[in-house]
């Protein structure tokens, strides 16, 4: 029997977002120096909208309100809140200062540190910090070393071939054909000679061409993100304030225009002598008028439920500290405040919230956890957090291996494996306890 294409109808079901949903998704994604903005550029695109000045011009013959001396101190303590991000070279003599103990030793990481450029290479010869601090070269070498394994990937690097391998080799990378091509004809590849380097490697040029996307998807230049001339001020998008029975959220949104829609235009949509396409124009901008006010609240309410869930699970690391940090994940914020894992996925995007121990960014409350046979959890940054205070507490000529660790804290009832001691302990950039020894 012969096969024939014959046309059936089936039935989807897809969802598509409306301008509305997509407006509202948007803003919640904001920060609120960008969301400020943003509402002036649709003050400025909608003649409904209308700006509400919280600050009102003097009043007339005696009348109205005026700015309060409340109102001020509201606004310097806000003010206040403001801090900017630490330099490169802050961010990693932090590090520096955890794992370094020899003061000789932090001193050459001082020094290698302070000759380290804003784009995050070393701008200064190994001998020259060596004749500089009265030390052998291996000493420079070796806190070098510990320095490129810091935060960012590729810093400390002395070019952009050292960058890259340190970039590589921190994914395990560093012997795939990208850390081939990187280590011996990176020169070859800027000049686009691809066929040339495909016959050295004997591969395709279409591989190579591969391997030049992930190259471009690397930094070539690790401190740019701490630049301190493009560093912005981080304003927090609410703090904590310190009650009787635990802590109230505030929103610190005080300073947003506050929107309204203009009398005029909407007494004009009513009259019968505005001409008809006016008055269809001034339906649609009043429709846009309100959809953008909407959005914006559910966004505050969304943000307010967001940060009161993390208040309730954290109460303990807000009270005494990240040693009683809790497990906390999206899908749970998710299901406690009936919001989608992607609606607080997008809320807590670039939001930073003030707290006793300093202003953090809402994602930092999400931790994985690791759950116990009693069916407890213990948040990675509370198990980060016993790591460093074993090795910062260890003797110095025995340093504590991982296996060590482990039975450190099942000494605890926290079972916790060797492998999983390994991962932390190379995310907190500390190095394994034979190159810790003194």
């Amino acid at each position: 029997m012969p096969l024939e294409l014959r046309p059936s109808p089936k039935l989807t079901y897809k969802l598509r977002l409306t301008p509305q949903m997509r407006l509202s998704l948007n803003l919640l994604q904001l920060p609120l120096v960008k969301l400020k903005e943003y509402i002036k550029q649709e003050i400025e695109k909608n003649p409904v909208l209308e700006l509400m000045d919280k600050v009102p011009k003097p009043p007339k013959e005696g009348a109205g309100l005026s700015w309060t001396e409340k109102d001020e101190e509201k606004k310097e303590y806000i003010e206040s809140l403001i801090t900017k991000p630490p330099t490169l070279q802050e961010h990693l003599l932090t590090q520096l200062q955890i794992l370094v103990h020899s003061d000789d030793e932090r001193k050459i990481g001082e020094f290698i540190i302070g000759n380290i450029t804003d784009d995050g290479y070393l701008g200064c010869a190994i001998e020259e910090i060596a004749e500089s601090n009265k030390v052998v070269e291996s000493q420079v070498e070796k806190l070098l070393v510990l320095i490129q394994s810091f935060d960012p990937m590729g810093v400390g690097a002395r070019d952009l071939r050292e960058c890259l391998l340190m970039q590589l080799k921190a994914k395990g990378k560093e012997n795939s054909l990208t850390g081939r091509i990187v280590d011996k004809y990176l020169s070859h590849l800027g000049k686009k000679r691809y066929e040339h380097i495909a016959k050295k490697l004997k591969v395709s040029t279409d591989k190579v061409k591969e391997a030049m996307k992930e190259i471009a998807r690397f930094e070539p230049k690790p401190g740019r993100s701490f630049n301190t001339e493009r560093a912005v001020c981080l304003i927090p998008d609410a703090s904590l304030k310190k009650t009787k029975g635990g802590y109230e959220a505030v929103l610190n949104d005080w300073d947003l225009p506050q929107l309204n829609m203009n009398d005029k235009y909407k007494k004009m949509i009513k009259q019968k002598d505005t001409p008809r396409d006016a008055k269809e124009y001034l339906m649609e901008r009043l429709k846009a008028a309100r959809t953008l006010i909407n959005a914006i609240e559910r966004r505050k309410e969304t943000i307010q439920k967001i940060i009161e869930d993390i208040v309730y699970v954290q109460r303990d690391f807000l009270d005494t500290g990240v040693a009683n940090f809790k497990s906390m994940t999206q899908d749970e914020i998710a299901k406690r405040i009936g919001k989608h894992k992607s609606t607080v996925s997008r809320a807590i995007s670039n939001k930073y919230l003030q707290t006793p121990h300093g202003i953090f960014e809402l994602r930092y409350f999400l931790s994985s956890g690791i759950k116990q046979e009693n069916n407890v959890s213990y948040a990675s940054k509370n198990i980060k957090a016993k790591i460093l205070e074993l090795i910062r507490n260890e003797d110095k000529k025995n340093p504590l291996t991982d296996q060590r660790i482990a039975n450190h804290f099942r000494k605890d009832r926290i079972s916790v494996s060797r492998r999983t001691i390994t991962k932390y302990r190379e995310h907190l950039k500390i190095l394994p306890s034979k190159s810790r020894q003194e």
